[in-house]
């Protein structure tokens, strides 16, 4: 029995990056432990980034096609995949991120973490990208994958919601991510933190989808509130797609002081600003599960979320702060309310941990190489 496991992802390690760090080593202790002979397919970016594919160096391939641009490793994917699969013996495969799924192809398990694509007709610039990126992505996994792996109930139900055909019911399972994080771990480091209460936001620098100009005038009505000097504090990179609108928006903000951008960071200095916070925000609409959220609860910090985003509110639990993103002012008001009666969430807000995650994908990847 084997399986190839497909990670891979553009620039820094964000989200997707986060994702494959936790839930690989446990799912490939769990899957060798069931006799399953386990191969990691992964770009060369993804390996360079993330260190748990250092550490699973024994069994990680390095496949330079899942680096190329997209129209180039779709078609890769496309005319050559199978065949590669047949030379190396593999029998089933689980892309765990932006999944490419064809007829010819292996019996196929597809990771599916939001369906943004058919959420925001221009999310990736225009409609016919949009339309482009649902096709390969979502579209072909839903018609071709012989089981689809969902990160929270909130895909699961979106999912079902603009593809409603009964057969896609059946191959449908929501797997959701651990909210335990190894940053807790971490030793303490100097960051310039303020001593004044301060609003962190963790994630990729992409103000629409992530709603940063709305974390902005709440930050602003907090101050104008509480007469405190809030400040908001923004790490995270930048991908090739939101780069432009990433560069506009930190220009943007260029004229408030009390707002500051510290780039990408490293684990140490982010777990540091973890524990340093007054509270996280996270106030995107289309997240299918906020890992940053999930780090917020194991830090013991409040997550100020959008609450049209039911994905966040499953991942954060009773540490979520459910506010209307566009009115800055009700927001403020209910995170000063809700701090002013306990600055900390209860601690059984954290639940779910990677292993159990973990073990959920062994048993569905099981499950396909025996029907296979």
């Amino acid at each position: 029995m084997s399986v190839a496991l497909i990670a891979y992802y553009l620039g820094p390690r964000l989200g997707i990056g986060q994702y494959l760090e936790r839930l690989l080593p446990p799912l490939v202790e769990k899957l060798t432990n069931l006799g399953v002979e386990v191969t990691i397919l992964a770009s060369p970016n993804a390996v360079a980034k993330t260190p748990a594919l250092e550490n699973l160096s024994d069994v990680v391939r390095v496949l330079p096609p899942l680096d190329y641009s997209p129209i180039q490793r779709s078609a890769w994917v496309a005319t050559r995949f199978a065949n590669y699969c047949r030379r190396e013996n593999i029998q089933t495969v689980v892309w765990l991120s932006n999944p490419i799924v064809l007829p010819w192809h292996p019996p196929t398990i597809a990771v599916i973490h939001d369906v943004n694509e058919w959420k925001a007709a221009k999310k990736y610039g225009d409609r016919i990208k949009t339309w482009l990126r649902a096709a390969v992505y979502l579209d072909a996994s839903v018609r071709f994958a012989q089981k689809i792996i969902v990160v929270s109930s909130a895909t699961q139900q979106e999912l079902l919601y603009f593809r409603p055909e009964p057969p896609l019911k059946s191959k449908v399972k929501a797997i959701a991510n651990g909210t335990d994080s190894q940053l807790i771990d971490l030793p303490p480091i100097s960051v310039p933190a303020p001593t004044s209460p301060f609003l962190l936001s963790v994630g990729r620098i992409d103000p629409t989808a992530k709603r940063l100009p709305e974390a902005v005038a709440l930050v602003s009505a907090l101050r104008e509130i509480s007469s405190e000097p809030w400040e908001l504090h923004l790490v995270g990179g930048m991908n090739a797609t939101t780069q432009a609108s990433g560069e506009a928006f930190l220009k943007s903000i260029e004229n408030q002081p009390w707002v500051h951008y510290h780039g990408y960071i490293g684990d140490r200095a982010l777990a540091q600003w973890y524990r340093q916070a007054t509270a996280v925000v996270f106030l995107s609409e289309n997240e299918g599960f906020g890992l940053p959220i999930a780090e917020a609860v194991s830090f013991g910090r409040w997550i100020v979320v959008n609450e049209i985003n039911q994905a966040s509110q499953e991942a954060g639990g009773d540490a979520v702060i459910p506010v209307t993103a566009t009115n800055p002012q009700q927001a403020a008001a209910t995170l000063l309310k809700q701090l002013q009666k306990s600055p900390f969430p209860p601690t059984e807000a954290n639940r779910q941990q990677w292993q159990k995650t973990a073990s959920a994908y062994a048993a569905e990847i099981q499950m396909i190489i025996s029907n296979g």
